[in-house]
């Protein structure tokens, strides 16, 4: 009787090939991690410069703003006493403050800062500030007189216009 043989049962480990092969994919995958953790950072990093360069330029931009605010009072100053001294009728004292007030205007000027154009536009809360509304023959909301000047600094609000707008006559 002829015996069978079967197969002895080997245990089921690794060959040292495959275990080889497994460790190469851990190590190949944990390259990949290491790089896309590092491609992260970049952009994070690349992000980070370009928004300090933003806040960096935006303070530059702005950075004459409170010495803008001390100076418009002045300017608002030199028309008062232009205006008083065509009342006493001294030319050489009405060009002499016309041209101080050109160059402190000029000067603001230089670092961005502008009127704002009020009289006949129409009323806008963002840059003026209504002290009293008239009647009056124009559409309701236009501005009829400024009190006192607006100013902005590179399209920031520096000062509001101070105005008085027109409303509608109200029939009796």
């Amino acid at each position: 009787m002829a015996l069978s043989k079967k197969p002895a049962e080997l245990p089921k480990e690794k060959s040292e090939a495959e275990l080889l092969r497994e460790q190469l994919a851990e190590k190949e995958k944990t390259i990949e991690d290491q790089k896309n953790r590092l491609l992260r950072a970049l952009a994070d990093f690349d992000n980070y410069k370009k928004r300090v360069n933003l806040e960096k330029d935006e303070l530059i931009r702005y950075s004459n703003e409170l010495m803008a605010k001390e100076l418009v009072p002045a300017i608002d100053g030199f028309t008062k006493a232009i205006d008083f001294a065509k009342k006493t009728g001294s030319d050489e004292l009405i060009k002499g403050l016309a041209l101080i007030k050109k160059q402190v205007e000029d000067a603001l000027m230089k670092f961005g800062v502008a009127e704002i154009e009020a009289v006949g536009k129409p009323f806008d809360a963002n840059f003026h500030e209504a002290i009293l509304m008239k009647e009056s023959e124009n559409e309701p909301g236009v501005i009829l007189e400024e009190m006192q000047k607006g100013y902005t600094i590179h399209e920031r609000l520096l000062r509001p216009s101070m105005v008085i707008v027109s409303k509608s006559k109200e029939e009796k």
